[in-house]
């Protein structure tokens, strides 16, 4: 009797133990269990070899031909780049807590954004999140991060931590940006190309590691236009790029007007559509114009088939459309007039300058080496040169935290190859 008693003690104890055991031998992060959208180990590796993962002929950049839906092209980046992806993500996220202070901030702030981002964006976070397995949380809190960093409430905001932190130092970073654009059309060059330049001034290099992690998407998805993702890996959004049919993008931020608002499409995303769903300007009007603005921005578009340019100024209440070779007022801003040129960013007069003294004269190696260099700010991160009219880009990151992007040489991508070959 005592002995039967012993033996059900000690099934008794046992039973957590071996459940135990077997609690541990779950992963909570596989796909199985986080996605909805795999039937089976075979489905994922289906979805994988649809995509392409390879190097620059340089050996400098990552480019990740992505195929399918969205959440299948979000995959596809964060299982085939995991280990780069967390390390990225999982780094400026940990900086950004820094600045920010709390974590319930951006869950706030996405939950603004949320209603007005397209469902497709969201899947593909979902994606890569799975991908990669990471939180998905992480993954939406930077996605919405370029958005808090240009809102010009987050002084507000940050004002009113300062005080309840009764006088933490100051961090001497920004993440807001002040970048240049401009469009040079082929009766500008020396060579008859139609060159337009996209300088990045946004310091991140200087406090993350996405310097490190260049990577050019060419998404291919079932619905839309195919088009070159320049930016970083884990980074979904669009801040520079161009697509098949020859839109390029180019973005500044533009102030700190009143109106700007964090319940709209974030700029990111807005530029994904363009890219997914422009075929020449007049998409990119509509697409821009119809979109719940946010923050105030500025915009150089370029078609590559008709070789015209555009200045956009976007916030939350207006925009404005400033042709190619068109006087621009806005406020206190004012733009010369330049034959066949659009152009915007922060060293405005000494671009207008150099703008006009050299028509005729512009080759790809006098923007690489004279122009670009003399319009950067310290805080340059990326270039981006485009021909759009033959779908080449040449692109160049910070090689360090104490380096601008103007002084590493470009790596050329010739998308319609990649297109081509895909």
């Amino acid at each position: 009797m005592k002995r039967r008693k012993f033996l059900q003690g000690l099934s008794a104890t046992a039973l957590p133990l071996a459940t135990g055991c077997s609690y541990m031998r779950i992963d909570p992060w596989h796909f199985r269990i986080r996605s909805p959208y795999f039937t089976s180990i075979k489905h994922e590796k289906e979805v994988l070899n649809k995509a392409n993962l390879f190097l620059s002929d340089d050996g400098k950049v990552r480019i990740l031909v992505a195929r399918g839906n969205a959440y299948e092209r979000g995959y596809q980046q964060g299982a085939l780049l995991r280990d780069e992806v967390q390390e990225n993500l999982e780094y400026i996220y940990n900086l950004a807590l820094k600045k920010f202070y709390f974590e319930e901030l951006f869950a706030e702030v996405y939950e603004r954004m949320r209603p007005f981002i397209p469902q497709e964006y969201v899947d593909e976070m979902h994606g890569l999140a799975h991908g990669a397995r990471l939180p998905l949380k992480l993954v939406h809190h930077l996605h919405i991060l370029p958005a808090m960093g240009e809102w010009g409430g987050k002084r507000q905001v940050k004002k009113v931590i300062k005080q309840m932190m009764k006088g933490a130092p100051e961090e001497d970073w920004d993440l807001g940006t002040s970048c240049s654009n401009f469009s040079l059309a082929p009766a500008t060059t020396s060579d008859g190309n139609f060159y337009v330049i996209r300088i990045l001034d946004w310091g991140l290099h200087r406090i993350s590691k996405l310097h490190e992690f260049p990577l050019v998407t060419v998404n291919i998805p079932e619905k839309g236009i195919a088009s070159a993702n320049i930016g970083w890996v884990g980074f979904l959004g669009a801040v520079s790029g161009i697509n098949a049919q020859g839109i390029t993008l180019g973005e500044m931020g533009y102030g700190d007007p009143d109106n700007e608002t964090l319940a709209g499409v974030p700029m990111i995303f807005l530029l994904r559509d363009v890219l997914s769903y422009s075929s020449n300007l007049a998409d990119v009007r509509r697409i821009i114009s119809s979109s719940p603005g946010t923050n105030s921005f500025g915009y150089v578009m370029t078609d590559g088939k008709t070789g015209e340019g555009e200045l956009y100024i976007r916030d939350r209440d207006r925009f404005v459309v400033f042709k190619a070779g068109q006087e621009a007022r806005d406020k206190n801003e004012f733009l010369p007039a330049i034959a066949d040129v659009s152009y915007g960013g922060h060293y405005e007069e000494k671009m207008a300058e150099l703008l006009a003294q050299n028509r005729g004269s512009y080759s790809l190696e006098m923007i690489q080496n004279k122009l670009i260099p003399e319009l950067v700010m310290k805080s340059n991160f990326q270039n981006v040169i485009y021909e759009p009219r033959k779908l080449q880009i040449w692109v160049n990151n910070a090689k360090d935290r104490s380096s601008l992007a103007a002084d590493s040489p470009y790596t050329h991508i010739d998308l319609a190859k990649i297109l081509r070959e895909a």
